[in-house]
């Protein structure tokens, strides 16, 4: 039950609104205060809007990909191997597909890593870069691969405005 302290309200509950956040908040916050810091409310913000995305369904077919996905660069590895020892091909072309299977095992990797709540400073940690590049170079690829987990709003509909359609004038 709201209580009045001077000329704010103050709500008895004392842990933040955020979604699976349990952090008290901070002492005498008043009722318009409901979220224990700005990035919490942010993230609630994200999940009432855009929909979260489905982790439970997410995390097991984002390590299946991803292990797939380990498993052509492991496969393309040992082609390569003896197609270097031969020089069948020019080595260039062949070190640049293993990059491009490389990108494409990290990129997974942090689509996972995301999926499951890993935060981007411990992926950029994990990579041994900065967390404003761990953001910008896979920030959008992760965002695309989510996109087939996300979950609606709870009535189904898909949060955005139905498009206008153009009235025939006669």
């Amino acid at each position: 039950m709201p209580t009045t302290s001077g000329d704010h309200e103050t709500t008895d509950s004392t842990t933040c609104a955020g979604p699976r956040c349990d952090v008290p908040r901070p002492p005498k916050a008043t009722a318009r205060w409901r979220f224990c810091s700005t990035a919490c409310r942010q993230a609630s913000y994200r999940a009432r809007s855009r929909g979260g995305v489905a982790a439970d369904t997410a995390v097991p077919t984002l390590d299946e990909e991803l292990c797939a996905t380990v498993m052509r660069l492991l496969d393309a590895v040992f082609r390569a191997r003896g197609g270097l020892a031969e020089g069948a091909t020019p080595r260039s072309a062949e070190v640049a597909h293993l990059i491009g299977l490389a990108q494409e095992a990290t990129d997974a990797a942090v689509a996972r890593d995301r999926a499951a709540g890993v935060s981007w400073s411990e992926i950029a940690d994990s990579l041994g870069i900065t967390f404003a590049t761990a953001r910008r170079k896979y920030g959008t690829r992760t965002a695309e691969a989510l996109a087939r987990f996300r979950v609606g709003p709870p009535d189904g509909g898909s949060g955005a405005p139905e498009p206008r359609t153009p009235e025939k004038v006669v």
